[in-house]
């Protein structure tokens, strides 16, 4: 009976330790915690224009305490001239900068039938007199007050409309985040890639993100790019420069979940 009974102990020892080595996942560090990616917020879709309506329309954008990296004036110009950098139209196209909104969206008073062009020169115009304007417009103004970031906006909205009317002067030197415009411009080039160049793009950007220690993010791109068939070749080589340290799988799906720029996440196994 003794004898029965460590068998049986040493079948369920066996079989928690096989279910344990299968339980085993690698995983590499975690992104490195840049300030500036609790303010900017990748978007898969690549559809901007439908992004900045819906922020607008439901309220989205958050309170004081968010994007809080963003509203002090220096890093909004250094996003805006890092953004610039890779190109506006990339973006946002002149034809949609003059579209009127809400056509397909709830109405909201303020920007219903208004092109972005209308509402940018309204809020130019609303800057150094706000006699006539709506809510919206006077508000807009007192928030950036508040935040005491009203010069720098005020900036960027004149060059915004400088540049989709042609009237843009050129200046060089101004201050950028090469990381951030590094980032914008990888993703304009995923938008814009097919089937001849998407892999190797996919591949580029994995090295990016890697050497600026965005690891969960490099990993998520890969996996999701192999996952939907944009890559063909074999990345296990790729994914093993990165993931390292073997964990939980908890542990692991952890990991990947906290990437701070590339977050989707769609196959089912490591």
């Amino acid at each position: 009976m003794k004898n029965g009974v460590i068998y049986i102990l040493s079948i369920l020892i066996f079989i928690s330790c096989s279910y344990e080595n299968k339980d085993k996942c690698k995983k590499g560090k975690p992104d490195k915690k840049y300030e500036f990616l609790n303010s900017l917020k990748r978007k898969a879709n690549y559809n901007y224009l439908e992004y900045i309506t819906d922020i607008r329309e439901f309220g989205s954008a958050g309170s004081l305490t968010n994007f809080k990296w963003l509203r002090k004036p220096e890093n909004l110009e250094v996003t805006y001239n890092s953004i610039k950098k890779v190109g506006l139209f990339n973006f946002i196209s002149r034809k949609e900068y003059q579209k009127p909104l809400f056509t397909e969206h709830y109405a909201e008073t303020c920007w219903e039938n208004k092109s972005l062009k209308q509402i940018n020169e309204n809020l130019i115009k609303c800057y150094s007199d706000t006699t006539g304007f709506e809510k919206y417009y006077q508000e807009f103004w007192k928030r950036r007050i508040k935040e005491n970031n009203q010069k720098s906006s005020y900036k960027i909205l004149v060059d915004i409309k400088n540049v989709y009317s042609g009237n843009e002067i050129k200046k060089n030197g101004k201050p950028i985040n090469k990381i951030i415009s590094k980032l914008y411009e990888y993703e304009i080039k995923l938008k814009n890639s097919d089937s001849t160049n998407i892999e190797k793009i996919s591949i580029d950007y994995f090295n990016f993100l890697k050497k600026n220690e965005l690891f969960s993010s490099a990993v998520n791109l890969l996996k999701y790019m192999k996952e939907y068939e944009y890559i063909n070749t074999d990345i296990t080589k790729l994914i093993e420069s990165v993931e390292k340290d073997s964990v939980s799988c908890e542990k692991y799906w952890n990991w990947r979940y906290k990437a701070k720029w590339f977050k989707e996440i769609y196959d089912d196994a490591p």
